[in-house]
């Protein structure tokens, strides 16, 4: 894996994940939902056994409580997954970081 940056805004947590022909983003599940927008190359999601394959440009829905997978297809891959943050109980959060603002460096 190449590129792996990620940030937050109010209750939007972003991941993004670029990948080259063959690596893989290994299994693994969440508690919750989520949605990955594959915005360049083509990718297989496996899927607790099954799997399907996704062009740019997509997005994939991810249900909870199963294990997946992305393998790239292609090299140069870049997708990004979405979900909103929640706390130990699963009750969605608001959170803010300056990270990603470019006002917070405008001295604004």
């Amino acid at each position: 894996m190449r590129t792996d940056d990620m940030g937050f805004f109010g209750n939007i947590w972003v991941r993004q994940r670029v990948l080259d022909n063959g690596q893989s983003y290994e299994g693994h599940k969440h508690h919750f939902d989520h949605v990955t927008l594959l915005a360049r190359g083509t990718v297989n999601v496996e899927v607790e056994g099954r799997s399907k394959q996704f062009s740019a440009p997509t997005f994939i829905i991810i249900r909870k409580e199963h294990e997946h997978k992305v393998t790239a297809l292609c090299d140069n891959v870049l997708y990004f997954c979405v979900f909103a943050l929640r706390d130990l109980d699963g009750e969605v959060l608001d959170m803010y970081s300056p990270d990603h603002d470019p006002l917070s460096y405008a001295g604004i």
